[in-house]
């Protein structure tokens, strides 16, 4: 694969990995919600409605029912953007002409990407980074990633290469922290379909092979 079908993959994982963050934040606010909707009823059942207190006060909850009554429905905004994200990714699988097969298109787009062309694959990668970049912003979450001690850059040698960690371990990928981008065709980054511009990246298998590390070492 090219690194376009790389970056494109590392944002499809990624994207999926928000998206369950996403299911899981608006579970818990239909939770809320939901128990907001029994507070009402909980005050119409208590044992003390219509007492008096000796300070002179009054249980009577009319007010607070009324209160209740006149709020506005919370709305689940978590679960809005997930619907707004699944309804993004599947004009895009169907836009692309993607092949059915799954039911999300997210998992579409993961299943497809690899047999797409690499200009499919560029323009596909920008709109999953944008989309990635729009549900991680909301939910206050970087992309996952690790960083891989001791290895160097099959490109610059320096050892600042970066673990992207979305997704299955056979789909994890490498970059260098130093953000270079490849010089295309005779760029030492060693990558087959090297393109010219684009940010380094690698299969995190490639990147621990011993040819990969034997040549980096031999590297003047």
């Amino acid at each position: 694969m090219t690194p376009h079908h790389l970056h494109a993959l590392a944002a499809a994982w990624s994207l999926q990995a928000a998206r369950q963050t996403l299911a899981d934040l608006a579970r818990d606010e239909a939770a809320q919600i939901a128990a907001e909707h029994l507070e009402a009823p909980s005050v119409l059942r208590s044992p003390v409605y219509g007492s008096r207190h000796a300070s002179g006060g009054h249980s009577d909850p009319t007010p607070r029912m009324i209160a209740l009554a006149d709020r506005p429905e919370r709305r689940n905004r978590w679960a809005e953007m997930r619907e707004r994200l699944d309804g993004k990714l599947d004009w895009l699988a169907d836009t692309l002409r993607l092949p059915y097969g799954l039911d999300d298109g997210i998992d579409r787009i993961i299943e497809c990407t690899p047999a797409v062309s690499p200009g499919t694959a560029a323009a596909l990668g920008r709109h999953l980074a944008d989309e990635e970049r729009w549900v991680r912003d909301a939910i206050r979450q970087p992309r996952p990633t690790a960083p891989l001690v001791g290895v160097p850059c099959p490109h610059c040698g320096e050892r600042q290469l970066v673990v992207q960690t979305a997704g299955p371990v056979d789909a994890w990928t490498v970059v260098c922290a130093t953000g270079r981008h490849c010089t295309g065709a005779g760029c030492r980054c060693g990558m087959p379909g090297a393109v010219e511009g684009v940010a380094h990246i690698w299969p995190r298998h490639v990147v621990l092979s011993p040819a990969a590390q034997t040549l980096t070492r031999g590297r003047p």
